[in-house]
């Protein structure tokens, strides 16, 4: 089961994933990849000019390769293992290859979503996202996503439904207790028939 399976609650469901752009990965690596081709040209270079120095100088140089290639693997698991999900209950980060790092927003607290979108962005499909609460505080920064509008959109969707749920027991519950004591006003002949009739269309249409 992966980790983010179990953090799930009980009929939670994911609705939509997404995870940095892959241009953040690679401005990452980018580095690593430049001394990679130095220590190739350096391998080249030893073997050319100065042969009877070469096994000491391979030596090193292997090191700095296993040491960069380290540190290239690790920013691109970095990467896999760090996702954003919108489920029916709450927005998840989480990070981390072994220690595992998660920050969640609960969708009833969210006030809104702002999203900073420049030309780059727009052109490959990337942006950051602020998560705002009621006191215009940011509680969850998400920066440079893939498909941010896409997760902006599922996530405002994800809100509504969930505040429609929220909302339609006590609407349902208001309009049965009304319902109730509009018939024991006719019982007791306080109301007329058509005072009724009319009083319990308008209490259904709530409904």
């Amino acid at each position: 089961m992966k980790y983010l399976d179990q953090l799930l609650g009980k009929n939670e469901q994911i609705l939509f994933r997404t995870r940095q752009h892959f241009f953040v990965v690679f401005s990452g690596i980018l580095r690593e990849i430049l001394i990679l081709i130095v220590v190739g040209v350096g391998f080249y270079a030893v073997e050319k000019w100065s042969p009877s120095q070469a096994p000491l100088f391979y030596i090193l140089l292997s090191l700095v390769a296993v040491v960069t290639l380290a540190l290239m693997i690790a920013d691109i698991l970095r990467w896999r293992y760090e996702e954003f999900l919108i489920t029916n209950h709450r927005v998840i980060q989480c990070s981390g290859i072994f220690n595992k790092k998660v920050l969640d927003s609960s969708l009833n607290k969210i006030n809104d979503v702002a999203l900073q979108h420049n030309w780059l962005g727009r052109m490959f499909n990337y942006g950051t996202l602020d998560i705002l609460t009621a006191s215009e505080e940011a509680v969850n920064r998400i920066e440079k996503i893939s498909r941010p509008i896409e997760f902006k959109q599922m996530l405002l969707e994800a809100k509504a439904r969930s505040e429609q749920l929220v909302e339609m027991p006590s609407v349902q519950r208001s309009a049965t207790e009304l319902l109730q004591e509009l018939a024991d006003l006719r019982a007791k002949n306080l109301v007329s028939d058509s005072e009724y009739e009319e009083k319990r269309k308008e209490i259904l249409k709530r409904m």
